[in-house]
């Protein structure tokens, strides 16, 4: 080999170490770059996040407060709830306090009417009676009410002057309404009869402490009456009337009829100084208010006496005397 090609070959050695070792420089170049270019990206990432986590944070705080408020208005609605529950529980007590003291009254009264004589019980069962028959016919009054207002093109008002109520002290006479039925009571006939009877009923029971006996029929009525010892003799207790099947009633067409029985005795009485007492029961409190003013037309002045049902006409020298308007 000749030195030529001895230089040509060291020559090409050094220019394949020199490109060798530029491209060594140039992959740790690469190397370098990319692990800077990966250590920014991963601080632009922490910074980017630290960023918007700092903007999250006031919403952060909003929702906790709102989580704090709802917690305390639960928390509150708890112990309202347990108060209802303490005043239920309490009123449940007053109440089951209520009934046993309802229930023990009932008890007590019933007590009392079993140990009281007949004459109370009686007392007590016409209370009874007269204190339903009142509500019945307020309860009947009010849906006639509401009938005729429903029923009516036009509302009529009809008014019929009442006086002032005065106590009778004239002449009475003595009529019953009953199942819508007129029927005069011979009143003063009754008394002198009685006035006979009762010296003959007591000498047939003389010695006892009291005198019971009955006379008639009277205008279609029975009556019977009860005297009572007292330090100079005897003095009437009381009298009732009982109807009989004979009773001579009439309807209040035929009774304001011309020819009719109840027109007719008051055809015969002057009316500055009759007063008409009218026994009038349940069922016939309309005809009462027709009867009423037909005699107000006449210049009559009436009293009226309700009674309950199956409740006897009767009087007493203790008893009131009527009211005539």
């Amino acid at each position: 080999m000749t030195r030529r090609d001895q230089d040509f070959a060291v020559g090409q050695d050094s220019f394949l170490d020199t490109t060798a070792n530029l491209v060594g420089i140039l992959i740790i170049l690469v190397v370098v770059v990319g692990t800077k270019a990966r250590i920014d990206a991963v601080e632009h990432t922490k910074k980017k996040v630290i960023a918007e986590v700092g903007d999250v944070e006031p919403f952060a705080d909003e929702a906790r407060a709102q989580s704090r408020a709802l917690h305390g208005s639960l928390m509150k609605q708890q112990r309202q709830l347990a108060q209802y529950e303490v005043e239920k529980k309490y009123r449940e007590r007053e109440r089951n306090m209520l009934m046993r003291q309802v229930a023990f009254a009932r008890e007590s009264l019933q007590e009392e009417l079993e140990t009281a004589d007949q004459s109370k019980q009686e007392l007590v069962r016409q209370a009874q009676e007269l204190a339903d028959l009142e509500a019945v016919v307020s309860q009947v009054e009010k849906q006639v009410g509401v009938a005729e207002e429903m029923e009516r093109p036009k509302v009529v008002l009809e008014h019929l002057p009442t006086p002032m109520a005065k106590t009778v002290f004239t002449r009475e006479m003595h009529v019953q309404l009953k199942n819508k039925k007129l029927t005069i009571i011979p009143w003063d006939r009754m008394i002198e009869v009685l006035k006979n009877q009762v010296p003959l009923a007591i000498r047939r029971k003389a010695g006892k402490k009291s005198v019971e006996d009955s006379f008639g029929p009277v205008g279609g009525f029975l009556v019977h009456y009860r005297m009572v010892a007292v330090d100079l003799g005897y003095e009437l207790e009381r009298f009732e009337l009982e109807p009989t099947r004979d009773i001579p009633a009439e309807s209040i067409d035929e009774a304001l009829q011309p020819t009719g029985r109840f027109r007719l005795e008051l055809a015969s009485r002057d009316p500055a100084e009759t007063v008409v007492t009218v026994w009038v029961y349940p069922d016939s409190f309309a005809e009462f208010r027709r009867v009423k003013a037909w005699m107000f037309d006449e210049g009559f002045l009436s009293a009226a006496r309700p009674l309950p049902p199956n409740v006897r006409i009767g009087a007493s020298p203790s008893g009131s005397r009527s009211s005539a308007q």
